[in-house]
């Protein structure tokens, strides 16, 4: 604060000269002058008024903009060190062999399970391709599909409905037509503790000396007003107008809050509060769908709306300005600024701790979905958000029929909606696809947590071998290519005896290919084996009258 002082010091001198004011009022204000007076009139309301700025107020005003940045850059850090020594080193070397342990015996049977979830799937999947009716039409579904798995295709829709949030001082100005969902988010402008680390190893022995340093960073997050910081103890997070936003918004939708997770550390707040599904539910959020939507002429419940995130949530747009309020005179602390927004923040200022943003979107209508799901007859009850519409639909729960019928398999559940149009044949291909790809992803995980387990088994023997300078590099490198070998291995093969397990006749057909070529190999190799160790007959001079050459006279003229 003292370097703050005196670079505001040194400018409000640079204002006074150029100004020539310092010499006429005999002494430097060094303290930035703000007289606003608070005038009430007999309405009720308040105005303020300020005296003309001359240049030193504006000087004044910049150096305390200025000055309030640099602030924010310098934030304080402190310093956490953890020393851990060679026996230190060994005890947790002990406990990630037991965890080594733990993975190899869970990896192969995560393994195991993952080729038996691919096989159910593209069997389920399958099945919608030979079971699902095609709906051509999806404005005119007919009662003969009733309760059968159907594909049709159409645009969402709500019609003229128009929709609005929960009634109170927090809502937009009127309803919104052409809406599928709108949505109101409220985020408070807190501190958060960032850490990062840095590990230093010793020369001789296994030790490590750990440094941590802890800083603040200031954001926006939906999650509410944040806690104590832990290693920050004369630094807190103000509320703010946060509980006067909780008490307009009205009592929740939800009887509890979720419970938070534990996440990783140095997550930014966004993305934190996406892991954790904020509940737009819980005040002083708010979130309301439109209880008119449908496909053409199959219903669509809240339920659908709200899980489908990624078919029906994916393009949220800010709802039009002008049907943000301008203020509200129970909180007279909010705002609208430019984008739509209310906020606590002022035009121009940096947002402070405790500051509030409140933002209003909405998803619209009019987009393309596809769908293979079972055909259901609505019971319409427009209160509970299901529309009045005949038909809906819903997930079907199939069995498939194996051995003439005589065995009868679950399959699960099918339930498939993509945005876009697409016919049957794309929606199979889509999903096959997909479930390759997660296949392939889960495989190449449980390989990962293969190797991992494997390496953390020769930990004790790394730390160990880490004590000497050369020999611990040497011998990490060397105990993880082993690792990586064995893994490898140990993964192919719990893949192949899987493999063979859940696809017994492919898998059949394939060995006899391969054992019927490496049969005709190895008879050939046989057949030259033994021309090789035949004997050789000895070679048989010809006569010898028949190599000499026959003389023929001359006769002379």
């Amino acid at each position: 604060m003292a370097v703050l002082r005196s670079i505001k010091l040194t400018l409000l001198l640079a204002a006074l000269a150029v100004a020539g004011t310092a010499g006429e009022s005999g002494e430097i204000r060094s303290n930035h002058i703000r007289s606003k007076l608070q005038v009430i009139d007999d309405v009720g309301t308040s105005t303020s008024s300020s005296r003309p700025k001359s240049l030193i107020d504006a000087a004044e005003e910049f150096i305390d903009f200025e000055a309030d940045l640099l602030k924010r850059r310098l934030q304080k850090t402190v310093d956490t060190t953890e020393r851990c020594n060679t026996w230190c080193k060994l005890k947790q070397s002990l406990g990630l062999t037991i965890i080594g342990l733990l993975l190899i015996c869970v990896s192969p049977c995560l393994m195991w399970k993952n080729e038996g979830r691919h096989v159910k799937e593209l069997r389920r999947i399958d099945f919608c391709k030979n079971k699902a009716v095609v709906i051509d039409n999806s404005e005119f579904p007919t009662d003969e599909d009733t309760g059968e798995l159907v594909h049709f295709v159409g645009q969402v829709s709500v019609d003229d409905d128009a929709l609005d949030l929960k009634s109170g001082a927090l809502n937009i100005s009127s309803p919104l037509t052409k809406a599928l969902v709108v949505k109101r988010t409220c985020s408070i402008y807190q501190k958060f503790e960032q850490s990062a680390q840095q590990t230093k190893n010793d020369m001789i022995g296994a030790g490590q000396t750990t440094t941590t340093t802890f800083s603040i960073k200031e954001d926006w997050t939906p999650m509410g007003p944040r806690g104590p910081l832990e290693h920050f103890p004369n630094d807190s997070n103000s509320r703010g107008i946060w509980d006067e936003l909780v008490s307009e918004a009205g009592p929740s939708d939800a009887a509890a809050a979720p419970t938070a997770l534990n996440l990783p550390p140095n997550l930014p707040p966004e993305m934190a509060a996406l892991l954790q599904q904020v509940d737009l539910n819980q005040s002083p959020h708010c979130v309301s769908v439109s209880k008119s939507a449908h496909v053409g002429g199959f219903g669509l419940s809240s339920d659908i709306i709200m899980t489908e995130n990624a078919v029906f949530q994916s393009n949220w747009m800010q709802v039009p300005a002008e049907l943000i309020p301008d203020h509200i005179e129970s909180l007279p602390e909010l705002r609208k600024d430019r984008y739509g927004n209310l906020t606590t923040v002022e035009e121009g200022d940096q947002p402070s701790n405790g500051d509030v943003m409140i933002k209003f979107e909405y998803i619209a209508d009019g987009f393309d979905a596809s769908f293979i799901v079972q055909q259901v007859l609505l019971d319409a009850d427009p209160e509970a958000g299901v529309p009045e519409l005949k038909f809906g639909v819903d997930k079907q729960n199939v069995h498939d029929e194996k051995c003439c019928g005589k065995i009868t398999d679950d399959l699960g559940v099918i339930w498939m909606v993509r945005a876009g149009r697409h016919d049957l044949k794309e929606m199979i291909s889509m999903a096959k696809e997909d479930e390759k790809n997660i296949t392939k992803i889960l495989r190449i995980l449980c390989w990962i947590l293969l190797v991992a387990g494997w390496m953390m088994l020769f930990s004790i023997f790394t730390t160990l071998l880490s004590t000497l300078p050369l020999l611990g590099a040497l011998g990490g490198a060397a105990f993880f290519i082993v690792s990586l070998i064995v893994g490898t291995v140990c993964c192919c093969a719990v893949t192949a005896v899987a493999y063979f397990r859940y696809r017994p006749l492919i898998t059949s057909i394939i060995l006899a290919i391969a054992g019927g070529i490496a049969g005709i190999i190895i008879w050939r190799l046989d057949d030259a084996n033994e021309a090789s160790i035949q004997p050789t007959m000895a070679p048989v001079f010809a006569p010898k009258f028949l190599m000499e050459p026959e003389e023929l006279p001359l006769e002379s003229y």
